[in-house]
C-alpha cells in the first residue's frame, strides 16, 4: 500500500481543517498534529506544514490537497516522498519499507511512523531552501577571491544580507521540529518504531549536514557584512581626506596668498 509524505506550507490551521473534513470516522488531536481516519485510509496532518497520507486513493488525494491549501499558511514549493507499507506480526521500518502490526494500536503505530516521516520531509524542505540560497550566492565568494571586492552595490549587498539572514533565521527558528516529538514522550512504547524510522531515513546525519550548510550561510552573511563595513569605512576615510584637503586649500588662500 502507498504512503505519501508531503510538505506544502510552513504551517497548517489544524482546527479549521478538521472542521472542513467530511466522511471522517474519527479525528484525534495531538499536541502538534491531528489524525483523521476514514474507512480505508488515514491522514495525519502536522501543524508545521506536513501531511502523511496512508493508502489514500489518487482521486481523494487530489481533493484533499486542494482543500489543504485553503488552510496553509506561508505556502512553499511542495516537497514529496513516497513509501510503501504493509501489515505483519510486528512493526518495523527497514530500507524505506514500513511494516505495521495489525492490532488495535496500529493507528498509534501509524502516528509514530508519521512523525518520523514528517520530520524527514520538513528536513528536505529546509535542505532545498538552504541549497537554493547557497546556489544563488555562490558566485559572491568566487568574485571576491578573483577581484578582491564584490561588484554589487551597497543596496544590493544589504538586500542579500537580509535574504541570507531571513533564510538562516527561519530554519533556526523551526529546528526544534526535528527534535523528538511530545507524542513519543507521552507514548514511550512507540519510541522504538519512531527511532527505527528516523534512523533508516538518516535524520540525525542529515540534520548535522544541514547545520554545516547553515554555517556556510552564516559565513556568507559575515563576509558580506564585512564588505559593507569596509565600504563604509572607505567612504568615511575619503570624506575625511577631502575635508582635510579643503581645509588646507582654504588655509593657503587665506594665510599664504592673502586672497581673502
Amino acid at each position: 500500500m502507498r504512503c505519501l509524505v508531503i510538505s506544502t506550507a510552513e504551517n497548517y490551521d489544524l482546527h479549521g481543517l478538521a472542521m472542513a473534513l467530511e466522511d471522517v470516522e474519527f479525528i484525534n488531536f495531538y499536541t502538534d498534529s491531528l489524525h483523521a481516519s476514514y474507512k480505508e485510509w488515514d491522514i495525519v496532518i502536522f501543524n508545521y506544514g506536513c501531511v502523511v497520507l496512508w493508502n489514500v486513493p489518487l482521486e481523494e488525494e487530489t481533493t484533499f490537497l486542494e482543500l489543504l491549501q485553503h488552510y496553509a499558511q506561508n505556502p512553499i514549493n511542495p516537497v514529496t516522498e513516497e513509501f510503501h507499507y504493509s501489515f505483519a506480526s510486528k512493526p518495523r521500518f527497514f530500507q524505506d519499507k514500513i511494516t505495521l502490526a495489525k492490532t488495535r494500536s496500529h493507528a498509534l503505530q501509524m502516528l509514530a511512523v508519521s512523525y518520523g516521516l514528517s520530520q524527514t520531509i520538513k528536513l528536505s524542505a529546509f535542505e532545498a531552501r538552504i541549497d537554493n540560497t547557497i546556489e544563488m550566492t555562490k558566485n559572491i565568494p568566487q568574485e571576491l577571491a578573483r577581484r578582491g571586492k564584490i561588484s554589487l552595490s551597497r543596496k544590493e549587498i544589504s538586500k542579500s544580507i537580509g535574504e541570507l539572514f531571513i533564510e538562516r533565521n527561519s530554519v533556526n527558528l523551526h529546528s526544534d521540529i526535528l527534535d523528538a516529538p511530545v507524542f513519543i514522550w507521552d507514548h514511550p512504547e512507540y519510541e522504538s518504531l519512531y527511532t527505527m524510522t528516523i534512523n533508516d531515513l538518516e535524520l540525525h546525519a542529515r540534520t548535522a549536514v544541514l547545520n554545516r550548510r547553515l554555517d556556510i550561510v552564516k559565513e556568507l552573511f559575515e563576509m558580506m557584512r564585512d564588505e559593507l563595513n569596509n565600504r563604509h569605512s572607505t567612504m568615511l576615510e575619503s570624506i575625511i581626506v577631502l575635508l582635510i584637503m579643503i581645509e588646507v586649500f582654504l588655509t593657503l588662500i587665506v594665510h599664504v596668498f592673502h586672497l581673502v
